[in-house]
């Protein structure tokens, strides 16, 4: 066996050489995935109007989840059975959001990947927020949305479903200072039964924004 050099070594074994570093092919990058869960909350209410307990459902699927790289977004999913995952990531720092509606929503702590193939997320978790007060939750065949406003102010309220499309529109008009109901028929825009297990109610008026979780 004879060694000789070239521009890095290489062992000659016979008719074959078989270089034992390259310069000229670079290694391929690593690629990393990131996983992570979602929770959902909402509150229930009887058909009295009485607070009925607080459900978390752990396995909601379709409720879209961004991955930010800096301040850009790199990549969008969608949940299943509660689970997101990303994954062919680069090394760096991510952090994975999600939002209802305005600023309810909920991100992870910045993650940083670099060794391991895969890291896991923070829980994301959206939870019911505002003055909107569905009864009663669990809905029937109809529910009637409570709310109170300290002004004579425009008003929309809608019925999201978990991906943030308007499956209903209920108000969309300035409604007058103090209490106020709005009833679901438990129809979409189309009048066709809306058979989803859950959607979101939604109230913005200017910077106020309220978001409750409804059951079926």
């Amino acid at each position: 066996m004879k060694l000789r050099w070239i521009p890095c070594w290489v062992v000659a074994l016979g008719a074959l050489a078989v270089p034992a570093c390259s310069r000229d092919e670079p290694s391929a990058p690593r690629l990393h995935s990131i996983s992570g869960h979602l929770r959902l909350t909402g509150y229930l209410v009887d058909g009295d109007g009485r607070f009925a307990g607080t459900k978390v459902v752990g396995n909601a699927s379709g409720v879209p989840v961004e991955l930010v790289y800096g301040d850009r977004v790199v990549a969008q999913t969608t949940t299943v059975d509660g689970v997101f995952g990303f994954a062919g990531l680069g090394p760096g720092g991510y952090v994975a959001r999600t939002h209802v509606i305005g600023n309810i929503g909920d991100e992870t702590e910045p993650l940083t990947i670099s060794a391991s193939d895969i890291a896991a997320a923070d829980t994301l978790r959206l939870v019911s927020q505002g003055d909107l007060y569905p009864v009663p939750n669990p809905i029937g065949e109809s529910a009637t949305i409570y709310f109170d406003l300290p002004d004579t102010e425009f008003v929309e309220i809608n019925i999201l479903d978990l991906a943030g499309h308007t499956v209903r529109g209920l108000r969309a008009r300035e409604i007058p200072a103090g209490f106020n109901a709005v009833v679901w028929n438990g129809l979409d825009q189309a009048g066709r039964p809306a058979t989803a297990p859950m959607y979101w109610v939604t109230l913005v008026s200017g910077e106020d924004i309220r978001a409750q979780l409804l059951f079926r």
